[in-house]
Formats: structure tokens, sequence, C-alpha cells
């Protein structure tokens, strides 16, 4: 179909379905540099696409793996109301992600009328690695275990509280070189006799 302009010249085609439209091409005589620009864009948004897609990072809801894994013990397991608990988080990484110690792993503890009062902690380095250093930067094997002192209030009910906190982290994905902050809900399990 075309469409008649208002002086009766004929216009380019009209196509009612994009699906149907003839693509856009590129004329190496017209326009080679936009030519370049455009293949170079297209094969670095397919690089980006395929690098997230690898990483898992696309994933969501049930399917989705966490990077790290993250285990959480109490000492001790039941305490009275009125004392300390310590809280231990050990971190393994998944195979091919790398925790970084810059910047910090950080676990807070927000302070619950009449169950615990607020804490942090934190593990790794305060400034970054220099340049010449930059593996110096990652855990290799094991990660040093988290661990946080948590007050329980002297008027805590007795039984089973589940206490939440935020773990905040930075990971890096060996294969493909892409880094992320990740931030974690965790539940300490907190019993009071």
């Amino acid at each position: 179909m075309y469409r008649q302009s208002p002086v009766g010249t004929t216009e380019r085609p009209i196509h009612a379905d994009p699906e149907t439209a003839p693509r856009a091409r590129c004329v190496a005589a017209v326009a080679p540099l936009l030519c370049v620009v455009m293949a170079i864009r297209r094969a670095f948004l397919t690089m980006v696409a395929m690098t997230a897609l690898s990483a898992g990072r696309v994933a969501t809801g049930a399917d989705a793996v966490p990077p790290v894994q993250v285990s959480v013990s109490v000492e001790p397991a039941t305490l009275a109301a009125g004392s300390d608990a310590r809280v231990t988080l050990k971190l393994v990484p998944n195979t091919g992600i790398k925790l970084n110690k810059y910047p910090k792993i950080k676990i807070v503890v927000p302070a619950a009328a009449g169950l615990v009062a607020e804490s942090e902690a934190s593990i790794g380095n305060a400034a970054p690695p220099s340049a010449d250093d930059l593996e110096a930067n990652y855990y290799h094997g094991s990660v040093d275990p988290l661990s946080v002192s948590v007050h329980v209030d002297p008027a805590a009910t007795r039984g089973r509280h589940d206490v939440p906190a935020k773990l905040s982290y930075f990971y890096c994905v060996a294969s493909s070189g892409y880094c992320a902050p990740a931030k974690v809900a965790v539940t300490i399990p907190v019993t009071v006799r």
C-alpha cells in the first residue's frame, strides 16, 4: 500500500504490521561509519545479554540461586533474658564466585523492642586494594566467619524468636568479570528460656 502526498506524488510504503515491515539496512555508500557503529552496538548489547544470562542475574523468583550460601549459628542455643548471644555467619561462595574483602562484608541487626538491641559487625578491608594487586581484594578458598554480639532485652518473653537482620557484601563472577553488591535478609533464631 502506498500513501499519496498532498501534491499527488507517491511516497514510501506504509506498513500497518511492524512484523512485516522491511528492516532498516545500512547503506555502506551513504554512511559507512554509521554502519560500523550500529554493528558494534548490536554486538555489545548481545554480549551484555549473554553475560547476564551466564551470570544467573536474569533468573528471578524461586529458581534464582544466590551467589553466596549463608549459614547462621547462635551460641548459646538457649539463653536467659538480659544476656548476650554470639551470632556467627558462615559465608560460602558458589563455584565461580569471588567474594570481595572491600567493601566490607557487613551484618546489621536492627533493634526489636522487647527482644534485642541494635548491633552490627563487619569483616574485610576498610580501603580498596592497590591497582597493582587487585587479586588481594578477594577471599581465596574459605571466608572468615562474621560474628556479631546480640544483647537480648531483659523483658524478652520465653520461647523461640526469629530476629531479622541484613547482610551486605560485594561479589564478582570469575568467568565474566561481572561484579555487584548483594543485600540479603538473614533470620537469626534466638531462644529465650
